[in-house]
């Protein structure tokens, strides 16, 4: 009889870390830091990274994105570099991003980090999936922390984690 009270003491035990990890699945995060990019940001889970070259209008192109897709969300990181700084002009960021994506603008709010302007906004796609993003310019490079997923997540915690962590490194 004894052995079965430990058991089951054990089986609870188990049990209950089972839910702790359920719950705190939002907690766990990967820190990740590019010295290169001059940027940090707190990810779900460790980010891989894509690099694509480009001509714009402004001449050659490098976007760095660093990315995770978790289920059926997804957090990246680009940054773009640019030969010659683009001006600066968030509005006609936005304006793309609605164009190119279809989407409807539904929060755009002004944001700074340590004295640097930038832009958040959440848009509402076609399919009922939500984009949210941050976007800086620092002279020649454009960051973009990137959310993606179902309507109604994007204020989500591990969203919120995200997006508070990502910073600009000087």
């Amino acid at each position: 009889m004894r052995s079965w009270r430990v058991s089951s003491l054990g089986l609870v035990t188990l049990g209950a870390f089972g839910v702790w990890l359920l719950l705190a699945g939002d907690a766990v995060a990967f820190q990740f830091k590019d010295e290169a990019g001059k940027f940090s940001a707190k990810f779900p889970a460790e980010p891989r990274l894509h690099k694509r070259e480009g001509k714009g209008a402004t001449g050659p192109q490098v976007h760095y994105t660093w990315e995770v897709d978790v289920e059926d969300r997804h957090f990246s990181v680009t940054y773009t570099e640019y030969t010659t700084p683009p001006v600066k002009n968030y509005d006609k960021n936005v304006m793309v991003l609605l164009a190119a994506s279809k989407g409807k603008l539904i929060h755009q709010a002004r944001i700074d980090q340590d004295g640097i302007d930038g832009r958040e906004i959440i848009t509402l796609l076609p399919d009922r999936a939500v984009i949210r993003q941050r976007m800086f310019q620092v002279g020649n490079r454009f960051y973009q922390a990137f959310y993606a997923g179902p309507y109604g997540t994007e204020r989500h915690a591990s969203v919120e984690t995200f997006m508070a962590s990502f910073r600009l490194l000087k």
